[in-house]
């Protein structure tokens, strides 16, 4: 199995990889490839802290249902719901717990017909409201 190169060797112009190895040389280390190019664009994506960001939210099983069921209110909102919404359905396929999310109203709704989750929810209130934590009972 191929290695991944931290460092974006040869990712850049080469006017630019000769100033990265200048500088490389002279500060003693090695600049990693999210930083090259930002240093030579003024930007950086693609780095993982989405995929980062929906698998922490998708981790805490047992925190409170993530509601989606409402419109998205901006473009970038329903493009994070759509790669949540993909990144669920791989987990799930492979049998990884992942926290519930609702996308539509009868997703919440025959989450919430099922006793046992009626009664999970109500203890998560309760515990919620002990703790001085705002939260949602889901109806």
């Amino acid at each position: 199995m191929a290695g991944i190169d931290i460092y974006g060797a040869g990712l850049h112009l080469p006017e630019f990889e000769k100033q990265f190895e200048a500088i490389e040389a002279a500060l003693g280390f090695k600049l990693f490839a999210w930083q090259k190019t930002y240093i030579a664009y003024g930007h950086f994506r693609q780095y993982g802290a989405t995929t980062a960001q929906i698998l922490r939210e998708l981790m805490q099983v047992e925190a409170f249902p993530l509601d989606y069921t409402k419109r998205p209110t901006t473009q970038r909102e329903a493009w994070y719901r759509g790669f949540l919404r993909e990144i669920k359905q791989q987990l799930d396929d492979a049998g990884v717990p992942t926290r519930e999310v609702f996308f539509n109203e009868q997703q919440a709704r025959a989450y919430m017909e099922n006793p046992e989750n009626r009664q999970k929810e109500r203890e998560r209130y309760q515990e919620a409201r002990q703790e001085g934590t705002p939260a949602r009972l889901w109806r």
